[in-house]
């Protein structure tokens, strides 16, 4: 939404983020905002949209900003991190990839979308139709733990997930996700590179824990969960290592304190305040701003 306010209210891309860097603030953009404005070419009456979003996007590119590596590569350098014993993963995108991005951007631009454009767009969907669906399906079937996870208030949320992720349930949950990055790592090994992750408490690997923790109560809790809602967390996941997470999603506001730790800030946008003004007000120093939904 942040990107369409930015395209609609005429911004301009490099006296914007130029401002913002006069001020030691800057863009910081999610390979996942790509996904979610490649969504216009899923309906051929939505193309138009698509391609004036991303003629903007591309410039934003192109300008002084930062670009994110993708959620599951920020756990893999948070590993390399830990292995050669640095204290911040390297979390940007190499300039070669970057000019993938901007070239694809361009492409997608001129109403280039692709067959491997095409493929992408259907199997990002199919994934997290299959997410929501298997969660629903997993709770129903274990109402052991649904009932857990119902007796937990939602003002018990914030201790109780701070509690979790500390404990075996939070390493098996990390463990997971690092054998479905490298699945030819032992389990024993992935489990080692869990527990040091966590006791480093590494940014990333903890809020990872926290998402699917928060996603298995809210569907407990709810009986469901929105279709959009992988979407909106992957974006919350990838500002993990910025100083401010920026969003016009309203709801977001729920859980994305939940999910962030104490580094980042939660912005709303407010709809009423012209867009580049309000970044600009809201702005955190020295690091970065998220542009992510």
């Amino acid at each position: 939404m942040l990107w369409n306010a930015l395209c609609d209210q005429r911004v301009a891309p490099n006296s914007f983020v130029t401002r913002l860097r006069t001020q030691n603030a800057c863009l910081a953009i999610g390979t996942h905002d790509f996904y979610e404005i490649a969504k216009n070419f899923a309906r051929p009456e939505n193309h138009g949209r698509g391609k004036l979003l991303f003629s903007d996007f591309t410039k934003y590119l192109i300008a002084d900003t930062l670009l994110i590596k993708d959620n599951m590569e920020l756990l893999a350098e948070e590993m390399w991190a830990l292995k050669l014993g640095r204290c911040v993963p390297k979390t940007l995108l190499s300039s070669e990839d970057r000019k993938l991005i901007v070239r694809k951007a361009e492409q997608l631009a001129n109403g280039e979308l692709g067959d491997d454009g095409a493929e992408f767009l259907t199997k990002q969907k199919s994934d997290a139709n299959a997410n929501r669906t298997n969660q629903i399906a997993f709770l129903e079937s274990r109402p052991d733990i649904k009932s857990q996870l119902q007796s937990i208030a939602i003002d018990q949320l914030p201790q109780w997930l701070d509690g979790e992720t500390k404990r075996p349930a939070g390493v098996a949950i990390l463990t997971n996700h690092i054998l479905r990055r490298f699945p030819d790592v032992p389990l024993d090994e992935a489990s080692e590179y869990a527990t040091a992750l966590l006791s480093k408490q590494m940014r990333f690997s903890t809020a990872m824990i926290r998402c699917d923790l928060y996603y298995n109560w809210r569907c407990a809790n709810r009986g469901s969960v929105p279709r959009d809602l992988i979407d909106d967390v992957y974006h919350v996941l990838n500002a993990v290592y910025c100083d401010l997470y920026a969003t016009a999603e309203a709801n977001q506001g729920e859980y994305a304190h939940l999910l962030l730790s104490d580094n980042t800030r939660v912005a709303i946008y407010d709809r009423k305040t012209p867009i580049d003004e309000w970044l600009f007000e809201n702005r955190s120093e020295p690091k970065s701003i998220p542009a992510t939904t």
